[in-house]
């Protein structure tokens, strides 16, 4: 992800507030420009990650979903409009991304993930981003990324609630070892709607959830992604970060690593 070229005049002028920004400044703008980032699942958590990357400038954006737009999406997945209804999420989302900066390339994938074609999926990207909507779904993606060694930013909302961790390979946990599961865990296909959990309960047409909700924990979702290419900051690795918009606050629990996980540990 080093940079290379020096940067246009019109990247200057576009991305004039990160070239004056701690952390970023010319060189970390040309490590984004360079970056290949896969946001896997076009729905809440997804657009917003989307969108902002793209402005950010990331070089190559690889967006990852099977499903179309419905005009219940509408309420919360601000990347998709009223002319978007029956098409494609992942093109739905690329009109808008070359709309807001045709400077990115965009690989939309029309792809349900799954065992058969995660590893693959993963491969040409330096960073994955989950914004997908089952805890089966995110075994899946995790535990590629974790046999690829590639960095992870997880994501999910119910309600007024969200959740953010980053995986980095070889500090602090995988996804997996936070949230269980052995290897027969997750084999069902990659949907987008919103990060919550297994269709049950937690569904959004089941508990709902704010139209805002998945803008909070897209932009954190966002800003690591950023924090990763960019070599700055502090990820969230081995925290995981939840919100509580009812009561508007944030708190943070410490995990570790198991030794025993399946996908990273030392069995």
């Amino acid at each position: 992800m080093e940079g290379q070229a020096e940067l246009t005049s019109e990247e200057i002028q576009r991305y004039s507030r990160h070239l004056c920004l701690a952390g970023v400044g010319g060189e970390g703008q040309r490590r984004i420009r360079s970056a290949r980032a896969l946001v896997v699942g076009l729905g809440g958590l997804g657009s917003p990650i989307a969108l902002y990357l793209a402005a950010a400038g990331v070089g190559v954006l690889g967006l990852a979903d099977p499903d179309v737009v419905e005009l219940s999406n509408l309420q919360r997945q601000i990347a998709h409009g009223m002319g978007s209804l029956g098409m494609c999420k992942v093109e739905s989302a690329a009109r808008r991304i070359r709309e807001l900066n045709p400077g990115v390339r965009v690989e939309a994938l029309e792809v349900k993930l799954g065992r058969d074609n995660a590893a693959g999926l993963v491969a040409g990207y330096d960073v994955v981003v989950d914004a997908l909507d089952s805890l089966g779904d995110r075994f899946i993606l995790s535990d590629a990324c974790v046999a690829a060694g590639k960095h992870m930013v997880h994501g999910a909302v119910s309600g007024w609630m969200g959740e953010a961790m980053t995986y980095v390979p070889g500090r602090g946990p995988c996804y997996r070892c936070v949230f269980g599961g052995d290897a027969t865990a997750g084999a069902s296909g990659a949907g987008s709607e919103d990060g919550a959990e297994d269709s049950g309960t937690l569904a959004p047409e089941r508990a709902g959830v704010l139209s805002s909700a998945p803008g909070v924990i897209g932009a954190i979702e966002a800003t690591e992604v950023l924090k990763m290419i960019t070599g700055t900051g502090e990820p969230l690795a081995g925290r995981l970060l939840l919100w509580d918009g009812m009561r508007m606050r944030f708190d943070q629990i410490e995990v570790k690593a198991d030794p025993a996980c399946w996908a990273c540990g030392a069995r």
